[in-house]
């Protein structure tokens, strides 16, 4: 295939009539993809949106497997972790059901991969493996000619470390492929890296998760103060919000790196893997709008000791109290002992999360040091959900915990300028299951405030969360019940 120029009249030509194919055109779409000031093309709002609403919803032209060693594998087909088998066809793939097995969206793979078997004497379980965690890009040569001009579209990264998964299908697995097949592969691969998203799926007990290709979502330019959450129904579309005010002629924004990352581990994993600086005013802020989530503190008086440069790696960084001068390797250093500490502990280790948290680490970070809050978001998902942490088995003291710590992550989402970000609607529902399960416990509560207080957290949860496959069973049964229309207020 041709890859032609990008124009913005191509670019909103090529998705509409895409979004228009998977039955999501809207003749009033909002939205409109223009040259952007931070590089190349982007989404704008061509009208106002409200906190909450609606923008866009996308569909995936290529989605299945992540590309992760050792990865846990998933029916190929619906993703589901259960009842897995070999597909008795002809590939070998994890299947779930005999519906999976000889679904039309599997047949095509089906048969390619069983023409290259043919040719091994036996299948090993880990030619399965590898099968599995390069299937993505292999599905890319069954689409027609109009997705491939959809895919041909997006941007792609064009580095050496991109597209191995080519040569493992080549080299370890036995594919051929023509010419002109094996180019468009690698820029899938290419296009992939740059532009994929990871999608959940399933249930609480039961989730996994999947990497997809979204066009009007790929478009969407990257800020650390986005605008917009994206979350993914039951059928992988994605559903773009808007988390805060947009005004018309507004760029939307997603954020490619975790919000409570500090600056200097956002800007290493924005240029590792998307290979561009961000210059946004949180970036540019030492502060991080005052919360010194990438800050530490000075060994002198305590004083808190920020980034002179944080485009920097290695700039100077100076305690605010004494003026004292730390190189930013000696920083850095710092953050990496953190950082393997903090990958290190056992996901269920409470008492060892909450002793640091409460020792050590607070007399070499602030508060809400980027360590510091990744512990406690830790600590909010093995309180109420693992073994010996359960609802039931919490005391009211480590109910109080929780409930103290949701509050100062809602606060410094706040401070991030965060609007109802995804994290903000967890974070709602786990504080409101505190205060419920504190309620049942004691008995004494003014009956008049509390529940109201409850709903209220319920209804804001649920709002921020409908249309997520992967949000509380509880909430989804809200929102079920309700029937939410995009722009309504849920009410519990």
């Amino acid at each position: 295939m041709s890859f032609r120029p990008r124009t913005t009249q191509r670019l909103n030509n090529v998705i509409k009539s895409f979004l228009e194919r998977h039955g999501l055109a809207n003749p009033d779409p909002g939205w409109e993809i223009r040259e952007s000031e931070v590089g190349g093309f982007g989404v704008f709002a061509s009208r106002d949106f409200h906190a909450g609403e609606v923008i866009f919803l996308d569909y995936p032209a290529i989605i299945g497997p992540r590309c992760v060693p050792n990865c846990s594998r998933v029916c190929v087909v619906c993703f589901g972790k259960e009842h897995l088998r070999p597909c008795k066809n002809s590939c070998g793939l994890d299947v779930c059901s005999e519906t999976c097995q000889n679904s039309s969206s599997h047949s095509k793979e089906c048969k390619l991969i069983g023409e290259c078997t043919q040719k091994r004497s036996n299948v090993s379980d880990q030619f399965r493996q590898d099968l599995y965690e390069n299937l993505t890009p292999l599905r890319s040569l069954f689409l027609d000619e109009c997705e491939k001009d959809v895919v041909s579209c997006l941007i792609a990264h064009d580095r050496e470390e991109h597209g191995h998964e080519i040569e493992a299908l080549k080299n370890k697995l036995g594919f051929e492929f023509t010419e002109e097949d094996e180019i468009f592969l690698r820029f899938v691969c290419c296009v992939m890296d740059a532009n994929a998203f990871e999608v959940i799926v399933g249930n609480e007990e039961n989730t996994s998760s999947v990497r997809a290709l979204y066009p009007l979502g790929s478009l969407a330019n990257h800020s650390c103060i986005p605008n917009t959450l994206h979350v993914f129904n039951d059928e992988q579309q994605m559903v773009v919000k808007a988390t805060t005010f947009i005004q018309k002629n507004v760029e939307l924004f997603h954020s490619y790196t975790r919000i409570i990352w500090g600056t200097t581990t956002r800007l290493y994993h924005l240029h590792k893997t998307k290979h561009f600086i961000c210059k946004c005013a949180r970036c540019e802020d030492p502060t991080e709008f005052g919360t010194y989530m990438g800050s530490v503190l000075c060994k002198l008086c305590r004083g808190i000791v920020s980034s002179t440069n944080p485009e920097k790696a290695f700039a100077r960084w100076q305690c605010q109290d004494c003026k004292n001068l730390v190189s930013g390797r000696d920083v850095g250093q710092l953050t990496a002992l953190l950082g393997s500490i903090l990958r290190n502990v056992e996901s269920n280790d409470y008492p060892f999360m909450y002793r640091l948290l409460n020792g050590k680490l607070k007399s070499v970070v602030p508060e809400n040091n980027q360590v510091a809050v990744e512990l406690k978001y830790k600590i909010v998902w093995i309180l109420g959900y693992k073994v010996g942490y359960m609802w039931g088995e919490l005391t009211l003291e480590q109910l109080k915990i929780k409930e103290q710590i949701c509050k100062d992550i809602l606060e410094l989402l706040e401070k991030l300028r965060c609007g109802q970000s995804k994290m903000r609607g967890l974070l709602l529902y786990e504080l409101c299951c505190c205060k419920r399960e504190t309620i049942n416990r004691t008995n004494n509560c003014n009956q008049n405030s509390i529940p109201v207080e409850i709903r209220d957290l319920l209804s804001e949860a649920a709002s921020i969360l409908q249309y997520d496959t992967s949000a509380p069973e509880e909430i989804k049964q809200i929102c079920q019940n309700n029937k939410p229309h995009p722009n309504k207020i849920l009410a519990v």
